[in-house]
């Protein structure tokens, strides 16, 4: 494995609990972290990404949005690891069915 301070991983949803926490334990760790949003217009959830320690030096903001694939490549460009984190947001109470994309199938 790479030395931490080259070492790029990506985490989806960076800015959830669960991923603003990844982040955070990656940075401290020293690596170089690729994190991605949904909205990177959300002041809220850039702002606390950003004021993370070490963010300033290791941290890189990316626009993604879950259900397109192709949104996710920049973010995933050179990094060893990717820690998918990220879900789904779902507005009503309604159940929602969406295509599931070939490579993420799971046949029990």
């Amino acid at each position: 494995m790479e030395e931490k301070s080259t070492c790029k991983v990506c985490v989806t949803g960076g800015a959830g609990y669960i991923g603003s926490s990844l982040v955070q334990k990656l940075l401290d760790k020293g690596y170089i972290v690729h994190a991605t949003l949904r909205n990177l217009e959300d002041e809220s959830k850039v702002g606390l990404l950003k004021s993370l320690s070490g963010a300033d030096k290791r941290l890189k903001l990316f626009k993604a949005d879950i259900y397109k694939a192709e949104e996710f490549e920049e973010a995933i460009q050179g990094c060893e690891f990717v820690f998918h984190v990220a879900t789904p947001l779902l507005h009503s109470q309604g159940s929602q069915v969406w295509d599931c994309p070939p490579g993420a199938r799971v046949f029990i």
